[in-house]
């Protein structure tokens, strides 16, 4: 009769936290992108019916807003890397949303334009935003939205 013996490794204790719970406070930047993803949830859901996502829809108001403008400045307006924004611009741009043209005095500089198609996008997208709205601002004081981007306006970028 063979006895089996047994090569387990002894059992050790899990390691200390390098910093207790108790000695930090949550951590400012991840609460924020907790908030931040369950409301982009929210508004993704409330405009899934119109087939624009809450990044699409975002470019596609502030294409709306200013008649002729450039990529550079939606960039601005977005705080949007240049080649972040063209990536995002992309599909819209390909199922015709949106029209790019060249300058006619400097061709490197691009306009943007809604297409009738995209207008139409836009308005279907709009009243599920409305409704997205309308319970995030329920859930969360639009004022104290407000009090965090001031609060952070001078952060670097």
């Amino acid at each position: 009769m063979t006895v089996k013996t047994s090569k387990r490794e002894p059992k050790t204790e899990a390691p200390a936290p390098l910093i207790a719970a108790a000695q930090a406070p949550p951590c400012l930047y991840l609460r924020l992108r907790l908030a931040s993803r369950r409301l982009l949830s929210l508004y993704e859901a409330r405009l899934a019916p119109s087939g624009v996502s809450m990044a699409q829809f975002g470019l596609l108001a502030g294409i709306g807003e200013e008649p002729d403008l450039t990529m550079s400045r939606l960039a601005e307006k977005r705080e949007l890397s240049p080649s972040t924004l063209t990536r995002t611009l992309r599909p819209i741009q390909d199922a015709g949303w949106i029209e790019v043209h060249a300058d006619a005095d400097n061709k490197r500089v691009r306009h943007l334009r809604l297409t009738k198609q995209g207008r139409a996008r836009l308005k279907a997208a709009y009243a599920g935003w409305k409704q997205a709205q309308a319970e995030a601002s329920a859930i969360v004081s639009p004022r104290a939205v407000e009090q965090v981007l001031r609060a952070t306006e001078s952060l670097p970028r």
